[in-house]
């Protein structure tokens, strides 16, 4: 339709006003249009229309990736005490509507004016909702073999609630974060004020305020620190089941933590979020595209740069950092290429970036997991998602969205929140209270069952299911013959 044909219409002069003119009614609507033309009602009523096809165009329902023969998980029922098990993708399917189900949240809808990933990515930097999701952290430090220094944040503090069973989730910052970061904060806030869960954030080395006491800093393949802080938690909390939940670079250390421990992780399970899985592709991303290249890539270098220079002293003696050259450093390749890969004995940085992505663990991981990722994330780039080994693993879930940048997921129109919050929280739930036994009641840290109970299992609800299906055809047998 062009402009003139337009213009015809909002005016009365279309052949088509001829229609309304044949009839009463008609004649009545075009003798008022034609004395007060629908111009302005209609010039009126045309953003609220735009804006609601924009609207529904830009939804992003939840897209489930998963194995076809997922494992079972252990179910105890705390009123009966009895013990069963379901296939662990139908249990997370009817406990985590805003995962699985679009009329109960299982659908993205963006703010209006951050439709774009780079909106949502650059509103995620610079949104930090310090007056929200206000957390009082007790922190404690703990020192690594090399003379090293992490610190933890937990919450709610000991003395507002002393050592018991509760679960736990552990929490994993992105590059350079910690335990303020906002996505965090939001869901401690959420599990611990709402559920009474406990929640511990790991500070990475020179994060949050940690002092840097040793001439070592962190990288994505580094998970012996990870290793200290779980079981120092597994001490101060013995009878307390385990999560954990990774962000961005967090979750690659996450993953890689999981897959290296396998069948002896603490956790009964793991969330990863906007993980890069893929650190030598998400470098050339870096490098290949312009925002990446000249935004991106040096705000996360600068990042980089003031944590190592803050702790500069550290490294004045060291054998293998150029100090000047670090100076010189702007991207977070060449960042990595002077500072990482030298601390951490790698002989490229490219073998650096290979050897510490986690897509090559996680078929190793042998806890249920969730993966939650944003397809247009403008730095944990799609190509990299390693969706064959997430559905190869039958532990494996994997959540996708059109929209949501890197670690954005923010929605409402005048005051966005994330929406990612919710359906993290509802997995984290639905693991902790699969089996919420302390850990000295349960004969397994796993979660899930083995291969004969789960057997069993299945062949019980086969039965109860082809019973039920039984009952309903006789039941509709008697009404046949009732009404006959």
């Amino acid at each position: 339709m062009d402009m003139e044909t337009v213009s015809q219409f909002l005016l009365g002069n279309h052949p088509s006003w001829e229609f309304l003119n044949s009839t009463e009614t008609g004649s009545r609507i075009l003798f008022h249009h034609q004395e007060k033309p629908l111009v302005i009602p209609l010039l009126i009523l045309l953003p609220f229309l735009l804006t609601g096809l924009f609207r529904y165009y830009t939804a992003s329902p939840v897209v489930l990736s998963y194995s076809k023969d997922p494992v079972r998980i252990r179910l105890h029922d705390r009123k009966t005490g009895s013990t069963t098990s379901e296939n662990f993708i139908d249990y997370i399917k009817r406990t985590c509507p805003t995962l699985t189900d679009p009329s109960k949240g299982a659908v993205f809808k963006p703010t209006l004016w951050m439709t774009s990933g780079h909106f949502q990515t650059a509103y995620a930097a610079y949104r930090n909702f310090e007056h929200k999701y206000i957390i009082n952290y007790e922190r404690e430090l703990l020192s690594t073999p090399d003379g090293g220094t992490v610190s933890i944040d937990w919450a709610p503090s000991f003395v507002k609630k002393p050592v018991d069973d509760t679960p736990t989730l552990v929490l994993l910052h992105g590059l350079t974060g910690g335990s303020y970061e906002s996505y965090l904060r939001a869901l401690i806030e959420t599990l611990t004020k709402d559920h009474g869960y406990r929640c511990v954030v790991f500070n990475a080395r020179a994060c949050a305020d940690t002092e840097v006491t040793s001439p070592q800093l962190y990288c994505g393949s580094w998970t012996d620190d990870l290793r200290i802080v779980v079981k120092h938690v597994r001490k101060t909390l013995p009878e307390a089941k385990l999560m954990s939940v990774g962000f961005s670079l967090g979750s690659n250390i996450l993953m890689n933590y999981m897959g290296e421990e396998g069948d002896n992780c603490e956790f009964l399970g793991a969330m990863s979020v906007g993980n890069p899985f893929d650190l030598l592709g998400t470098c050339y991303n870096m490098e290949r595209g312009f925002l990446q290249h000249h935004i991106y890539s040096p705000t996360m270098g600068g990042n980089l740069k003031n944590i190592f220079f803050k702790h500069a002293k550290v490294f004045e003696n060291s054998d293998c950092i150029d100090i000047e050259e670090v100076k010189r450093a702007v991207t977070i390749r060449q960042f990595d290429e002077c500072v990482t890969r030298r601390i951490f004995k790698y002989r490229t940085v490219h073998e650096y970036y290979r050897m510490a992505s986690c897509s090559q663990r996680i078929l190793d991981i042998k806890r249920p997991f969730l993966c939650l990722s944003a397809e247009d994330d403008p730095i944990a780039v799609e190509e990299c998602i390693p969706r064959d080994e997430i559905v190869g693993n039958p532990y494996g879930l994997l959540a996708t969205t059109a929209h949501g940048g890197h670690l954005g997921w923010f929605e409402g129109f005048i005051f966005p929140t994330r929406w990612c919050t919710k359906p993290l929280a509802e997995f984290c739930i639905a693991m902790f209270e699969a089996d919420r036994r302390p850990i000295s009641k349960t004969s397994e840290l796993s979660p899930v069952v083995d291969a004969a109970t789960a057997q069993k299992d299945a062949n019980n609800q086969s039965h109860l299911d082809a019973g039920a299906a039984g009952s309903k055809k006789a039941a509709a047998t008697r009404s046949v013959k009732i009404l006959n």
